[in-house]
């Protein structure tokens, strides 16, 4: 009976727990009945007070039209309700009438504010809204922002339009479902299956463009030019034309094509902007549904920002009173009070053990001496309570009611610094959950010291602060017996620091611009420097922090950029109650560049120095448009991370921008360091991510928007600690800057088996070689192996006579380069020779487990046909090829638009000239004596096979090395039908072929142009896009010095040298993939084959063959001499039998090509 009291207890408690984390996730915006309330607006602090009126009209009246505007879009679905506007506090009733009633805010602010209303224009999308979407499709994003500039026009109409356009984007995740001037990847333009330019857009019609459009659609350059009087009827989609009055829907399934290159189709997997919507979690609740009326009017409230109150909670159990760890919290405390908190803000202090006690009232930090009362309140010893009576459901309770009596019933914040081992019950937990939630309180969380040497993942305290909004911080203990190293103390200044920027946002805050630990015991001297950009106040602050005063010697120096030495002997403010030296630079003496310092350090060796530089945020003398934000988050607010879930990984952001707008080209790396210590007993080594700005969708949804971010792969269950750090130039100076984020909680760890698939290639473009008449090269970025991280196994690169390459008719390309490591710039050349037709093409990586992401954008290939009606040599070439489909005969052969009646007459040819060379060949051979197997003679078998797979059953996503055979053929008949029969034709075949010891032979009509690349093309390439310039490439390249073709000998090894007993296996791609046998309308040329001193940087093949598969003496007959096309990468051969003693072949052997037994 008890039992089944305590599971039912435990069942209550768990779905209250749930019931309340989903009443603090839906506070803020809230879609209710269909009309979403909470929505906050700000407008920036600095916009003159004398554009009040007139912004704050332009405001409503764009809210409203944005409110009808939504409705109308969503099918009624979801409209404005309620909204709230901070306006800057110089905003009074006195010279706005609108704002009569004006109250205080509770917890808005600008920082998480939903629309920001800004001095400054955006300079890519000047006043018009635009949303900062950094997460991904069906996730939403970051803010609005709205330059003041658009809501003094009077066009409140179309603002509305626009605003609902971000709102849809920022709400619900979708993207632009119309193409971008400049952007190769989502062009104005794109080619249909009907090789017909159209424009990049969904609607719910076919859509006309404007007579009066003149310029080229092939153009990246030429804009749409879409009007309502050329396109009667149309009507979607909202998320391509906006400004279009008629066009008032969303495209759905029925009007949405999938294939067309949008940035919505690219980052939604193809599905339509409504498949996505009706995926929100705003949907799933049946108070919201399609089609009920709703008063699209809303309500707007205007409120003055309050500065914010702040409660210290500070645990003074008996855990607090080892080592030196009471000295250095009052010392912290102190500090952070003195120097951190801003003006104005409200701060109280509240002591517990096994009960709580108010040490200071919640009051305004109005000049220092309410400052140093406030932050000399804890008392001089902690209490001699045991820790395991300490309660903070008591000093939480005495924090709200502190709160509450000062300013109100509602909002606040409170800072709680506890130690040991910081777990509280689970009943505790949903009580600290309910209290918080209805006291409209954030909780941030400070561990000091962390005891545990081996810390497991998440507790009780840290989920509670998540819930409610906050951070988690943690200082490891640094005892060393009875006394604690001066790091400790510098650590939990670190905290409070990051605690109070949570709570004051990154405005208010000193900016730290430097930061390093000098050891003790090593050096007298301790250097290092510091950057100083013009966005800082004229104010600069270093601070020295010690354990002892007598660890700092006499020498304090500071060198300028212009190399002049200040002694700052009478310039220090010595403070032994913070353990602090501080020096301060202002005015004149503060010149933007890069300061050094140097330090006598007479620090024990188990102690040293901490250097800190810090600044206001802004100079005025500069103007606020150069101030300098850095802000971090992942993508798990909760701070826990389930390295199982590849669906969900961690990803990392960073932010970092000026008022004028992002900052591009920073360096921003994130430091992870695993808490506690490694099984040796040592400190874990923190892991170095480079976070990109690449657009790559992986997770970074567009370049030069001045998020930095990455995926992190392959962690371990622990808790972890990061740290931000941003070095870039802001015009003709540098600046650093870094900032930490709250611990993580890696819950489970990374299985063994590799589960995580490349990264998805979205940059695949193509151009045209000049001069050539079918001559194109493919670019794109290198995806890695695990996401972007180390080299792929292979690439695979579907063509198709139709988009969908997925459950449509596709063949693969073969001899691709290998993948190069992550991020690099990878470039592959062929020669196609599919004219008159549209072709699509695809690629994706894949890894040496078979992982494989989804498949790339698609490019759209297209070349007309060369203006001759004769059947050349090259003809015979093409029809030489191998064009059969792959999937089982199901696809359609890329010759098939061929004369029929011409490749009937042709390949009768052919037939009868293989039957004479074929009896020929075996007349001369039944001539031969017959020779008895010996040890080591060539098996009759080949090592591989491609099969045609079945339809039914095919998939390109499986790699199932098991499943092929494995059979051998003696080396002549890996000779093809064609290379027997090119011997006897006189035409020559242009190419480029690789020896396995990496020289090529190059034949007269090998004359390869890589003069450049055409922006003429049918697709989204252009010039810019590749590094391969043509003034410093030959025209063509040096014939060999004798036959243009390799002889037999060549080919082969002589009867001298050793063969595989095993046969010549086919290369990992084709054995892992099902596939057709290459096909030679598609003649590969990759990089690597060019020469160093003539072309571009060449690419890394696949590896070389195996030396140790030699053995034997038996030389293979000699095939007719062929003229060769050799395939443009070196393929691998696989040891199937290593301990046969066979010797080293030392780099002699020969590249031979692999080809469908005839």
């Amino acid at each position: 009976m008890a039992s089944l009291k305590s599971s039912l207890l435990v069942c209550f408690l768990l779905l209250i727990s749930r019931s309340v984390v989903m009443c603090r996730r839906q506070t803020g915006v809230t879609l209710r009945e269909s009309g979403y309330e909470g929505v906050v607006v700000a407008i920036e602090e600095d916009l003159p007070v004398s554009l009040c009126q007139e912004v704050l009209i332009g405001l409503e009246e764009s809210l409203q039209a944005a409110s009808t505007t939504i409705s109308t879009a969503t099918r009624s679905w979801a409209s404005l309700r309620s909204v709230s506007v901070l306006v800057p506090r110089s905003w009074t009733p006195s010279v706005c009438p609108l704002l009569l009633g004006i109250t205080e805010a509770e917890n808005e602010s600008w920082d998480t504010a939903n629309i920001r209303v800004t001095t400054a224009q955006h300079p890519r999308y000047g006043m018009r809204p635009w949303t900062q979407q950094s997460q991904g499709c069906g996730k939403q994003g970051d803010f609005i922002r709205v330059a003041h500039q658009l809501l003094k026009q009077n066009t409140s109409l179309v603002n509305g339009r626009l605003l609902a356009h971000e709102w849809l984007r920022y709400r619900y995740g979708v993207f632009e479902e119309v193409g971008e001037v400049g952007n190769p990847f989502h062009p104005p333009h794109y080619r249909a299956r009907n090789a017909q330019w159209k424009p990049n857009a969904c609607g719910n019609r076919n859509i006309v463009e404007s007579d009066s459009s003149t310029c080229d659609p092939k153009e990246l350059g030429c804009d749409l030019d879409i009007k309502q009087e050329d396109n009667p009827g149309l009507t979607s989609s909202f998320m391509a034309f906006p400004r279009i009055p008629s066009v008032t829907e969303l495209c759905d399934e029925g009007s949405h094509d999938r294939f067309v290159p949008t940035r919505h189709n690219l980052a939604c997997d193809g599905k339509s902007v409504w498949e996505v919507m009706r995926a929100s979690q705003d949907f799933q609740d049946s108070s919201n549904s399609e089609g009920r009326a709703v008063d699209s009017l809303v309500s707007l409230r205007y409120l003055h920002p309050r500065n914010k109150r702040i409660v210290l909670l500070v645990d003074d159990t008996n855990v607090m009173n080892s080592q030196k760890r009471w000295d250095f919290m009052r010392k912290a405390v102190r500090k952070v009070v003195a120097y951190d908190i801003p003006d104005g803000f409200r701060v109280g202090l509240v002591v517990f053990d096994s009960k709580a006690k108010v040490k200071h009232f919640v009051s305004p930090l109005v000049d220092s001496e309410i400052r140093e009362k406030v932050g000399s309140s804890l008392p001089r010893n902690p209490s001699v309570v045991g820790e395991t009576q300490r309660c903070v459901l008591c000093g939480l309770k005495a924090s709200l009611e502190l709160l509450k009596k000062n300013g109100g019933s509602h909002g606040g914040n409170i800072i709680l610094v506890t130690g040991g081992s910081s777990t509280i019950s689970e009943h505790d937990k949903l009580k600290a959950q309910i209290m918080l939630q209805d006291a409209g309180v954030t909780l941030n969380l400070v561990i000091y010291p962390l005891i545990d040497r081996f810390p497991l993942p998440g507790s009780n305290l840290e989920y509670v602060t998540a819930i409610s909004g906050g951070q988690s911080y943690i200082v490891p203990d640094e005892g060393i017996g009875e006394d604690s190293r001066v790091g400790m103390y510098y650590g939990l200044l670190d905290a409070l620091y990051y605690a109070v920027g949570n709570v004051a946002g990154w405005r208010g805050l000193p900016v730290k611009i430097h930061e390093a630990e000098h050891p003790g015991g090593r050096s007298g001297k301790s250097e290092g420097s510091f950057l100083v950009d013009p966005s800082l106040s004229s104010n600069i602050n270093f601070a020295i922090f010690f354990y002892d005063v007598g660890h700092v010697g006499n020498v304090v120096h500071l060198i300028s950029p212009h190399n002049q030495v200040i002694d700052t002997s009478n310039m220090q403010n010595e403070d032994e109650n913070m353990n602090m030296i501080k020096v301060q630079l202002s005015g004149s003496q503060v010149t933007p560049g890069l300061w050094r310092y140097s330090v006598d350090n007479k620090a024990d060796s188990h102690q040293g120095l901490f250097i800190q530089v810090t600044s206001k945020p802004y100079s005025p003398q500069y103007g606020q448009s150069s101030q300098i934000e850095v802000r971090g988050w992942t993508n798990h607010p909760t701070g826990e991370v389930n390295s199982t879930d590849i669906s969900m990984p961690l990803a990392i952001f960073a932010e970092v921008v000026t008022e004028a707008g992002p900052v591009e080209g920073a360096r921003v790396t994130a430091n992870l360091t695993r808490l506690g210590l490694a099984s040796n007993g040592t400190l874990h080594k923190p892991k170095e991510i480079v976070l990109l700005d690449n657009g790559l969708l992986g997770p970074d949804m567009m370049s030069g928007d001045g998020v930095y971010s990455r995926y992190v792969p392959n962690l371990t269950t622990g808790k972890f600690s990061v740290t931000i750090y941003v070095e870039g130039t802001l015009g003709q100076y540098s600046f650093a800057r870094h900032v930490r984020l709250g611990v993580l909680n890696i819950i489970s760890s990374t299985p063994d088996v590799d589960a995580i698939p490349p990264a998805r290639v979205v940059d695949l473009r193509m151009a045209f070689l000049p001069g050539t008449t079918n001559q194109i090269s493919f670019t794109w970025t290198a995806p890695g192996n695990d996401f972007d991280y180390g080299t792929a196994d292979r690439y695979m690169v579907k063509v198709g006579p139709t988009p969908d390459l997925e459950d449509g008719e596709y063949s693969f390309l073969e001899n691709w380069p290998a993948p190069l490591e992550a991020s690099t710039i990878q470039q592959h050349t062929i020669e196609w020779a599919n004219y008159d037709t549209v072709s699509y093409v695809g690629i994706y990586a894949v890894d040496e487990e078979g992982n494989t992401p989804s498949l790339s954008n698609l490019v759209t290939v297209f070349i007309p046909a060369p203006p001759t009606t004769t059947a050349s040599s090259r003809f015979f070439e093409l029809m030489d090829s191998n064009t059969s489909p792959v999937r089982d005969g199901s696809a359609t052969p890329l010759m098939a638009g061929t004369n029929l009646k011409l490749v009937i007459i042709i390949s009768g040819c052919v037939v009868g000239l293989l039957v004479v060379c074929a009896l020929t060949y075996c007349a001369c051979v039944a001539q031969k004596p017959k020779k008895n197997k010996k040890a080591g003679e060539i098996p009759a078998t080949f090592n591989g096979q491609v099969i045609i797979p079945d339809e039914k059953k095919f998939t390109d996503r499986t790699d199932s090395n098991e499943s092929i055979k494995k059979e051998f053929m003696r080396p002549v008949e890996s000779w093809s039908a064609s290379q027997l029969l090119s011997s006897h034709q006189g035409n020559k075949r242009g190419s480029v072929s690789a020896r396995s010891d990496g020289t090529s032979d190059h034949s007269d009509s090998t004359k390869k142009s890589y003069t450049g690349f055409s922006a003429n093309n049918d697709f989204y390439g252009s010039p810019n896009h590749f590094q391969y310039g043509h003034a410093i490439y030959p025209d063509s390249y040096p014939p060999p010095s004798t036959d243009s073709y390799p002889t037999p000998t060549e080919g082969y090894p002589t009867p001298s040298e050793m063969y595989p007993n095993e046969g010549y296996p086919l290369p990992s791609e084709t054995r892992s993939y099902v596939s057709s046998p290459p096909s030679e309308s598609f003649l590969s040329v990759s990089c690597d084959l060019i020469p160093g001193t003539h072309g571009p940087p060449g690419y890394s093949a696949y590896p070389g063959y195996d030396t140790t598969l030699r053995s034997g003496k038996v030389p293979p007959p000699i095939p007719p001499k062929p003229k060769v096309m050799y395939s443009p990468e070196p393929y691998q051969f696989d040891s199937q039998d290593s301990s046969s003693g066979s010797p080293s072949m030392a780099g002699a052997e020969k590249r031979v090509r692999n080809v469908t037994m005839v």
